[in-house]
């Protein structure tokens, strides 16, 4: 099950299938690189030549399909960029921060809707992997699925799946717009009744959200785990005559003794933990040394590099050895053998109390033959990924640094968690630029200092003062492409010598007219970068290679040499597409910008003249049917 050589990068598993477009997606996160999350739309965007490095491509996937994306990630866990590019604003509509009352936001999944001419196909992804750049072994269960009809035996209960979905949106800090809500609500409404095909192996599944509220059968191990007082183990007994199997395996970087010992049950023979090994430190000594657990640390170095290519050695064949790549473990996933089944939990919680009693998860729960999924099948699918025997006895104390970075962690949670107001007004002297004024209620510890500013500028940072009452920072002269609701806090422990940032989603009260529209103009700097956008958001998101559009068009119709011929074929497919009422009126700042670059230019005018005359055509609904 758990194939060390099949690995994906989570880009491949969002495509959509051939044939097929994106209509909606919904992803969770705890941690969120922003960065990472401009990647997104370019998976859902087919045979256009879109490469994560090249911002043009990006831009035009993010115009394309932003409206049909949401994310959804912990408050206080945005990353900061190094370098935060004018592109991050266009994730403003899809990126939602959340809140909730008690632990932590940390499931890890994706539910995409895909179609194609009214007929729908599903995927959902359960996996243990933030939206980062994060080179660390994760796991992850795809599932894809049909719509059918009210009534009809389905498989797996998609109810739950359902119900989380449609909760996300109330724990937003900042409400999204009325149009996301029903969207979102209408996806929850349509997987509720999707039929979905099991992995190899898995004959019984079952959708296992957690702190939500859900409430789960008797048998389930997610819930006996949860609270092994009230709910039965596989043997349908509870407390200390609970049995979930005699030999079990553990795959988790943060563990705690209470879970340890609810898997480890009086009828074990055998527990297997994988994990890290600063965290079996931690774990009490009489954890470590009881005869039937043993323990693997994930070696965090990975295989060595070479001194000479700065990359990893190659075997006795010249291939590039499994796991090389790997900087870390945070994959999680529990197996136990019972009778002739073995039982499977994958997805986002840790192996501790926290992870299945407090913090909002996601798992599944799978049961499959042990003959093809057992214990022992596991372990030594496991041999290619760099573990080796833990040698610690545990008892360690935590580090008082490691303290430290969680209380600053813990007051930016608090603080992302928190409303800020923001307004951006004209200045007098110039309609170009704006004051732009944050209003908020937080206040740090006095023993944290905090900095305050816009994402989209490095300077300058206001100073927040330990004070309870309402705080007021200004910022002036701001360009109307750098207005933006996005915050970067940064909390300073002088005494550990610390500093965390993250990225604070506000509410801009007051959004400019044109803002995003600047931001797009402003990436669009020259003739060459309008062609080339225009050609990729005119080419169809389902475009296949060999089919007349996509890469192989982009690279046979002249367009590096600045000619427009192939946009003159772009614009007329697209005027009979279904996207025509939409795609035309996004593409007014791009051909504004163009006229106004290069009006000199008779293929610009004739471009301009088409593009004026499609839009007239749609206005008059004279188009469909071209």
């Amino acid at each position: 099950m758990l194939e060390a050589t099949n690995r994906q990068a989570l880009t491949q598993q969002l495509r959509p299938p051939a044939g097929f477009r994106l209509s909606h997606a919904v992803g969770t996160t705890f941690t969120l690189d922003m960065t990472s999350a401009l990647s997104v739309p370019l998976s859902f965007v087919s045979g256009s030549g879109e490469e994560f490095t090249n911002p043009v491509a990006v831009l035009s996937a993010l115009r394309k399909v932003s409206d049909r994306v949401d994310i959804f990630c912990q408050a206080g866990h945005i990353k900061a960029p190094s370098d935060a590019s004018d592109l991050l604003a266009l994730l403003e509509p899809m990126v939602h921060q959340v809140s909730v009352k008690r632990g932590l936001f940390h499931p890890k999944i994706w539910l995409l809707e895909f179609e194609n001419d009214g007929e729908r196909r599903y995927r959902f992804l359960c996996s243990s992997r933030n939206l980062t750049t994060d080179a660390s072994w994760d796991l992850l269960v795809r599932l894809d699925g049909e719509p059918v009809p009210n009534g009809e035996d389905s498989g797996p209960d998609s109810g739950p799946l359902a119900r989380f979905i449609a909760e996300l949106p109330g724990l937003c800090t900042v409400t999204p717009d009325a149009g996301r809500l029903a969207r979102v609500r209408g996806l929850a409404s349509r997987v509720e009744f999707v039929r979905w095909d099991l992995p190899e192996d898995i004959h019984r599944l079952a959708f296992r959200p957690m702190g939500t509220g859900e409430d789960f059968e008797q048998g389930s191990i997610v819930a006996h785990l949860r609270d092994p007082e009230n709910f039965i183990a596989l043997n349908s007994k509870t407390g200390d005559r609970a049995h979930l199997g005699r030999d079990k395996l553990v795959i988790s970087p943060f563990l705690d003794d209470k879970l340890i010992g609810r898997l480890r049950d009086k009828w074990t023979d055998n527990l297997y933990v994988y994990s890290r090994d600063d965290q079996l430190n931690l774990l009490q000594q009489q954890t470590v040394a009881d005869t039937r657990t043993s323990f693997k640390a994930f070696d965090e170095l990975g295989i060595p590099e070479s001194s000479e290519s700065g990359q990893s050695d190659l075997d006795e064949s010249g291939t590039q050895r499994v796991a090389d790549d790997l900087s870390g473990l945070h994959a999680k996933a529990y197996f136990c053998d019972y009778d002739h089944y073995t039982y499977a939990l994958l997805g986002s919680a840790n192996a501790t109390e926290a992870g299945f009693t407090k913090n909002v998860e996601f798992l599944l729960e799978m049961r499959g033959a042990k003959k093809r999924l057992g214990v022992q099948r596991i372990r030594e699918s496991l041999k290619d990924v760099p573990f080796a025997d833990f040698l610690g006895s545990g008892g360690k104390a935590r580090p008082e640094e490691d303290e430290a970075a969680f209380r600053l962690e813990n007051a930016l949670r608090d603080a992302a968690a928190q409303r800020f107001l923001l307004d951006a007004v004209p200045d007098d002297e110039s309609k170009n630029t704006f004051t732009v004024t944050v209003a908020h209620d937080w206040s740090p510890k006095p023993e944290f200092a905090a900095k305050l500013r816009l994402l989209s500028l490095p300077q300058p940072s206001a100073v927040v003062e330990p004070s309870r009452e309402q705080q007021n920072h200004t910022f002036h002269a701001i360009p109307l492409a750098d207005v933006t609701p996005y915050l970067v806090l940064t909390l300073e422990d002088p005494k550990a010598g610390l500093s965390k940032s993250t990225v604070i989603q506000g509410n801009l009260r007051t959004d400019p007219a044109g803002r995003l529209d600047e931001i797009i103009a402003r990436q669009l700097d020259d003739p060459q970068k309008l062609r080339q956008f225009l050609l990729l958001f005119l080419t169809p998101e389902d475009a296949l290679p060999g089919s007349g559009t996509g890469t192989g068009w982009f690279a046979g119709s002249g367009f590096g040499e600045g000619s427009t011929a192939g946009l003159f074929e772009a614009m007329v497919g697209a005027m009979a597409g279904p996207d025509a009422d939409s795609v035309f009126p996004d593409l007014k700042v791009v051909m504004d910008r163009l006229l106004a670059l290069r009006g000199d230019d008779p293929e610009i005018q004739q471009l301009h003249a088409l593009w004026t005359a499609a839009t007239e055509a749609l206005d008059m609904g004279e188009l469909h049917g071209v």
